[in-house]
């Protein structure tokens, strides 16, 4: 055969290669039934899951929320009670597709909490939430406490009475600012406790995580822990244990996350954290 035939070939072929990964799931995308089996192992610790989906680039608000209301069947079978972690960006921000979904998880009594990870349309959403709340009476926000409008933002929330997720900025590499995210998170929590019924500490400090539920507490908010897939747990979760505090796990599927500041994915964390907790399963295990 001609050189220059053999040779086109080749890149035929290899184009038709390049194509069928591009329409593939990537091999790092976790699976909604890895999420269901990681959620039983959850119960069995009596520990409840918090699920997030990623979705791939190519697919519009409507398959999304259509994948999202599809799951719900099997996460109200598990043993413990499951929440959504829901992404509006994801959705578009539209308003049509929320109510939808909320509609849905409020016919299984599941909780759903929006991630605000466009800073950009926060406004936008919390304008949103007493409409939305309408639709769902489980309804939560989640406010980071490293950005500046969390505050203002938290005030909005607790107007709307909708439940509040505070997350403690990611581990920081200085002293210096793991103080400030500390502090950050610390007036956040000042901020809501009290007005907010129900709050979810998605916190990585086992003191910071202590001196948050004595005041939340101590105001008259119901706490519970959320567990992140790519920061230390075992601390916060012997304070949890110890004040016996809920605790949720936060799982991922679909595409896969960006490389962490060790240079892991999201499936390793979670490998992980199971044999940590087997290490030690019966000092953690609630009373």
């Amino acid at each position: 055969m001609d050189t220059a035939v053999k040779q086109g070939m080749a890149e035929m072929a290899g184009a038709s290669r390049v194509a069928a990964q591009c329409r593939a799931p990537s091999r790092g995308a976790i699976r909604f039934d890895e999420v269901l089996a990681a959620a039983v192992r959850l119960a069995r610790w009596r520990m409840g899951a918090c699920v997030s989906y990623r979705p791939e680039a190519d697919e519009s608000p409507a398959e999304v929320a259509a994948r999202l209301i599809g799951s719900m069947a099997r996460l109200s079978e598990l043993p413990a009670e499951a929440a959504l972690l829901v992404q509006p960006a994801a959705m578009g921000q539209d308003a049509v597709q929320m109510m939808r979904l909320l509609a849905a998880a409020r016919s299984r009594a599941m909780p759903v909490t929006l991630d605000l990870v466009a800073p950009e349309a926060t406004g936008r959403l919390i304008d949103q939430l007493a409409m939305l709340r309408v639709h769902h009476d489980r309804l939560g926000l989640s406010l980071s406490a490293d950005r500046e409008s969390s505050l203002h933002d938290a005030d909005r929330a607790c107007e709307a009475g909708v439940r509040l997720r505070l997350v403690h900025e990611r581990w920081a590499d200085t002293g210096a600012a793991r103080r400030q995210s500390t502090e950050a998170f610390e007036r956040l929590v000042d901020r809501v406790a009290g007005r907010a019924t129900q709050v979810m500490l998605a916190c990585h400090d086992p003191q910071t995580l202590d001196r948050s539920v004595e005041q939340l507490r101590r105001a008259g908010s119901a706490v519970t822990l959320e567990l992140q897939p790519d920061q230390p747990r075992q601390g916060v979760l012997w304070v949890a244990r110890s004040r016996q505090v809920p605790v949720r796990s936060l799982l991922h599927y679909g595409r896969p996350a960006a490389p962490t500041r060790l240079g892991t994915l999201a499936r390793q964390p979670r490998v992980l954290w199971w044999s940590t907790l087997s290490s030690s399963l019966s000092t953690l295990l609630p009373a």
